[in-house]
């Protein structure tokens, strides 16, 4: 799982994650990761939250194939690949997965963004021109929004709720925070931020690995 933090505006897309991913059973730290794919060549950033295979299936699926397919040209395929994928693959084990598509329509001349749920059967929905973010946490209204300190403090607050949380229902947030910005059709990926939770969870990580 994850935190996504996105403002989608028909001339800039922001999105910032993090980089944390936990074991499934234990849910305590296993990796670090950068959880969304970045093509310039295509004006497209594709992220996912939920079922780690799935979305990493989905990365390189791009990786091999997408051969300067536009957003446009994936919102008419996607739904039919999501689910014939999940169909031979027996389903999610029981988990849930949301692909996002972030790019440059040129049929439009804007960016655009999608979203395709497992749990509406992957069908295409377009994301609003707004704030969007997951998990969902109390944001407070601001005129004076400063990029990207202003979507750092809410996962920051994702971060804070998600640990109190039993460790079972824990999403697991941490490592580092990349932050991403699409505009003028180029791409500008950075990290801004380390967790103070950064530390422990990279000892886990080694300890981890040795046993």
């Amino acid at each position: 799982m994850t935190a996504l933090v996105f403002a989608l505006q028909p001339e800039q897309v922001c999105i910032a994650m993090d980089t944390l991913v936990i074991g499934a059973d234990d849910r305590m730290p296993m990796s670090f990761q950068r959880k969304f794919l970045s093509v310039p060549a295509s004006d497209l950033v594709v992220a996912g939250t939920g079922h780690a295979g799935f979305i990493n299936g989905w990365f390189q699926h791009l990786q091999a194939n997408l051969h300067g397919a536009t957003i446009d040209d994936l919102n008419e395929e996607a739904p039919s690949i999501f689910r014939a994928s999940v169909s031979a693959e027996g389903g999610l084990g029981g988990l849930t997965a949301t692909i996002y598509h972030f790019g440059y329509s040129v049929r439009e001349h804007r960016y655009a963004g999608y979203a395709y749920r497992s749990e509406h059967g992957f069908r295409s929905d377009r994301l609003q021109y707004a704030l969007g973010y997951k998990p969902v946490v109390s944001v407070t209204p601001n005129d004076d929004i400063r990029f990207p300190d202003f979507l750092i403090d809410i996962i920051l607050e994702q971060q804070r709720q998600d640990r109190l949380l039993p460790i079972t229902e824990r999403v697991g947030i941490g490592g580092e925070i990349e932050f991403l910005v699409m505009s003028d059709r180029s791409i500008h990926v950075e990290t801004v931020h380390r967790f103070s939770s950064y530390e422990a969870e990279s000892i886990h990580i080694e300890q981890r690995a040795e046993a």
